[in-house]
């Protein structure tokens, strides 16, 4: 029995498709999903809106709207067309599922309090939100040369698991940490495929991510200033 040189393979030899294959993935959801993309968009500015607004209505409507781009992406691109070519997808596609559930009994169960930040910041949180889910989706059409390509948040898991992060501050640090496992231990499975396919520019999608999730399991806001 030959012996097998484990240290001659690398992490693409592992992988039964190519970068074509994939980016193709980004091509075929949007033209499956075409026209319905205008209720992406309109989500992302409701979010950007509930954002600047602050109060405890509006963050429970942001954790309920990112529930729903994780069910989205979860079982549409993941288990829908990314499954199909890398198995490991088809077992995150679940995960975002429950994801989405657990993000779902905290928007309606925790208990949140009254305070809220000043307009100063929220206007800030809301802007620079909205920036970052309008920007990032470019970064697919760049590396793969078509405007078909466009991820859009809540259709695609890498955008909208960056997305969701800064989103996932809203919650207080002692349970903060469930919710950033998933985009962990994503952002670690996605960088590790796009390295392998050579995707260079998609690579900033996931890097993306594991910072912001680093930054959220340190990171403790001020103290709330009330509305009044």
């Amino acid at each position: 029995m030959t012996d097998v040189d484990w240290l001659s393979y690398s992490l693409s030899d592992f992988l039964m498709f190519g970068p074509e294959v994939f980016l193709r993935l980004f091509v075929r959801i949007n033209q499956d999903f075409w026209p319905w993309q205008g209720i992406v968009v309109a989500i992302m500015l409701l979010v950007a809106g509930l954002l600047v607004r602050g109060d405890t209505l509006a963050k429970r409507g942001v954790l309920l709207l990112l529930a729903a781009a994780w069910v989205c992406s979860g079982a549409g691109f993941l288990m829908e067309y990314y499954g199909s070519v890398n198995t490991p997808a088809t077992w995150f596609g679940w995960a975002f599922i429950l994801q989405a559930a657990l993000l779902t009994v905290a928007a309606l169960v925790w208990p949140w309090d009254e305070t809220t930040a000043g307009p100063a910041h929220r206007w800030r949180a809301g802007i620079g939100w909205l920036m970052m889910a309008a920007l990032l989706p470019l970064l697919v059409v760049a590396q793969s040369g078509n405007w078909h390509a466009l991820a859009l948040f809540g259709m695609t898991p890498d955008v909208t698991v960056a997305a969701s992060v800064p989103c996932l501050l809203l919650l207080p640090r002692r349970v903060r940490w469930l919710f950033l496992l998933l985009p962990l231990f994503w952002s670690l499975f996605s960088a590790a495929t796009l390295w392998a396919l050579g995707t260079r520019l998609m690579f900033v999608l996931p890097a993306a991510t594991l910072v912001l999730t680093i930054v959220g399991f340190r990171f403790s806001p001020r103290p709330g200033q009330s509305q009044g």
